[in-house]
C-alpha cells in the first residue's frame, strides 16, 4: 500500500512539473516560483500519515494540475497597452458567458457564489 501511494505521489508530483512547464514556458520567474512552491508543499506534505488526508493532499495535486492546464492563460506584451493572449482551444476552457451578459434587472434575484445559491440585492441601495 505504502509503494502504491508512493507510486501515486511522485506521479501527482512529476504531472504538476511537466503543467507548470507548459503554462509558465517563457516565464523563468513564474516558472521557478511556481516549482518552488510544489516542491515546499510536497516535502512538508511528506510528513502526513493519516491515508484519507493523504489521499485529500492527492487529490488537491491533481486539481490545481487540471486548473493550471485549463484556465492559465500567458498573455505576451506586444508594446503598450497591447498583448496577446496565448490560447490553445485543444487545451483551454473557453465559455461563452451566455449567463453573464443579460441586462440587470432591478429587485431581481442574482445568481452568486456557486451553484444553487442566490444573492438578494441590497435594500435602499440605488443602482
Amino acid at each position: 500500500m505504502a509503494t502504491a501511494f508512493r507510486t501515486r505521489a511522485l506521479s501527482a508530483y512529476r504531472r504538476l512539473l511537466r503543467v507548470q512547464q507548459q503554462t509558465f514556458a517563457g516565464d523563468l520567474t513564474t516558472l521557478h516560483a511556481a516549482h518552488l512552491e510544489t516542491r515546499k508543499q510536497f516535502l512538508e506534505a511528506r510528513a502526513v500519515t493519516d491515508a484519507t488526508e493523504s489521499e485529500a493532499l492527492l487529490e488537491k495535486a491533481d486539481a490545481i494540475a487540471v486548473y493550471l492546464e485549463r484556465n492559465i492563460v500567458q498573455a505576451v506584451n506586444k508594446g503598450g497597452d497591447r498583448y496577446n493572449l496565448q490560447l490553445d482551444p485543444k487545451r483551454h476552457e473557453i465559455n461563452d458567458n451566455d449567463e453573464n451578459k443579460k441586462p440587470y434587472v432591478k429587485g431581481a434575484r442574482i445568481p452568486c457564489c456557486g451553484a444553487g445559491s442566490e444573492a438578494l440585492p441590497r435594500v435602499g441601495v440605488n443602482y
